[in-house]
């Protein structure tokens, strides 16, 4: 929002009117007239595309306050329709003018995270929450395809995704899944950085990830396993697929935190909250089904290899 407001600090010093903007729930959206009295102010209601503000100026303007009212207005839904155009078209690869991405994008320069949120309900109630998040910062975001799109310059991203996802959760009461990839500086690195995430998110799903987060540079095994060939692929689920659907989800459960943990027994037993004997037992049991001992790394890969290839068939 900060290049509205620059608009709006234009717009006071060209009409030589002094207005401050107030959004519903009382933050201050823009501020040039701080020493007026509430009874030498008029009051008028403004709409920043679906959020009501209160826009308060001297008495001797109001004259101007439809008109100013107006300006206000359509600047705003002109602004971030343009800027959400500006970021589809180059999401979808159409050539968009440097100036043009300079003026909608201007955090890009420094470097900026894209993010994909998937949502399991409505994509632009998870939009409206996303913005709200974000409405003190430069941060871009979007409806596109079924998921949305989100440009920012994060500090520290895997934070942002979990405040998104939490908030997301918080306020529609429904899952939702993040997922990022590189920091860009261009704009063609932004559609790489998209398509990256989009496939992070994808494998997320195919292999019904427990995270809700994923990392496109953590997920290389994933994408490893996603191409191996489709032969390959059933040698495995002949060997596996009936032991596996003969494991409950505790037995589940148990081989996706010792997975996450790096096959670190301590780690997945606290992770797990048993005993790390009990922990023992059932990977010894885990062993004694499949033929496979998760607690030797050779053995292991193999085994977390079909683990995934029977979850992407499982998801089909």
């Amino acid at each position: 929002m900060y290049n509205f407001r620059a608009f709006l600090q234009d717009l006071s010093h060209s009409t030589n009117i002094k207005f401050n903007l107030v959004s519903e729930d009382g933050s201050l959206v823009f501020e040039s007239n701080s020493d007026l009295s509430s009874a030498e102010l008029f009051i008028l209601p403004v709409y920043l595309g679906k959020a009501k503000a209160i826009l308060s100026a001297n008495k001797r303007y109001e004259i101007c306050s439809t008109l100013l009212k107006y300006t206000i207005e359509n600047k705003y839904r002109e602004f971030f329709s343009l800027r959400e155009q500006f970021l589809i078209d180059i999401l979808e690869g159409k050539e968009v003018s440097t100036d043009k991405i300079e003026r909608s994008i201007p955090f890009l320069s420094n470097g900026c995270e894209v993010l994909v949120v998937s949502v399991e309900g409505s994509r632009y109630e998870a939009l409206n929450i996303i913005r709200q998040l974000y409405k003190e910062q430069d941060v871009l975001s979007s409806a596109f395809g079924d998921n949305v799109v989100i440009i920012g310059n994060f500090e520290d991203i895997e934070d942002h995704a979990k405040s998104i996802r939490d908030s997301i959760a918080s306020d529609l009461y429904c899952k939702s899944y993040v997922s990022f990839s590189n920091r860009v500086f261009d704009s063609v690195s932004i559609k790489k950085a998209y398509e990256d995430a989009k496939e992070c998110m994808t494998l997320g799903k195919k292999f019904g990830l427990k995270e809700e987060i994923f990392n496109y540079n953590k997920m290389l095994f994933e994408k490893i396993v996603y191409n191996v060939s489709t032969s390959v692929k059933g040698e495995l689920l002949v060997i596996f697929k009936e032991k596996f659907n003969l494991f409950d989800s505790e037995m589940i459960t148990t081989i996706d935190e010792f997975v996450n943990c790096g096959l670190n027994i301590s780690d997945a037993a606290r992770k797990l909250y048993i005993h790390r004997n009990t922990l023992i037992y059932r990977l010894d049991k885990i062993s004694k089904e499949t033929g496979f001992d998760i607690r030797n790394f050779k053995e292991a890969t193999v085994f977390i290899i079909a683990f995934l290839v029977w979850k992407e068939n499982k998801w089909l």
